[in-house]
């Protein structure tokens, strides 16, 4: 029903997406027609911890303070691959938003995608 659905899909970021979650819950490669996100959001496989604490995990255990090493590497991490910024630049998201900006966004996509070809009679919806 989802993918037969009539209406603007529209996607805003607040805080986190990762994995799968933000796979399938209206990103761009499932149809969405506009991804906001807010400047702070992290989009991702994983979390920045999960993730370093797999692919470094023999560096955090030989470090004099392990806890702090994973932090750190945490934060590397989350600055090199989960800020929203690459997510636009890789395509995955359409614009960065302040949050005093979202309703106006929300609204210009609103007016825009109205009447699209795309969300006209071509689709129908799928036997329930």
């Amino acid at each position: 029903a989802f993918a037969e659905a009539r209406v603007p899909k529209i996607t805003i970021i607040l805080r986190k997406a990762y994995g799968g979650g933000f796979i399938t819950m209206n990103s761009k490669s499932l149809g969405a027609d506009l991804v906001l996100a807010w400047a702070g959001a992290e989009i991702g496989v994983v979390g920045a911890k999960q993730a370093v604490a797999i692919v470094n995990r023999r560096d955090i255990a030989a470090a004099n303070d392990p806890v702090a090493e994973r932090d750190r590497l945490a934060e590397e991490y989350t600055d090199e691959r989960l800020k929203a910024e690459i997510a636009v630049a890789e395509g995955h998201v359409d614009e960065l938003v302040t949050p005093d900006q979202t309703r106006g966004r929300l609204q210009w996509a609103l007016r825009v995608l109205d009447g699209d070809h795309r969300h006209g009679y071509g689709r129908g919806n799928v036997p329930l």
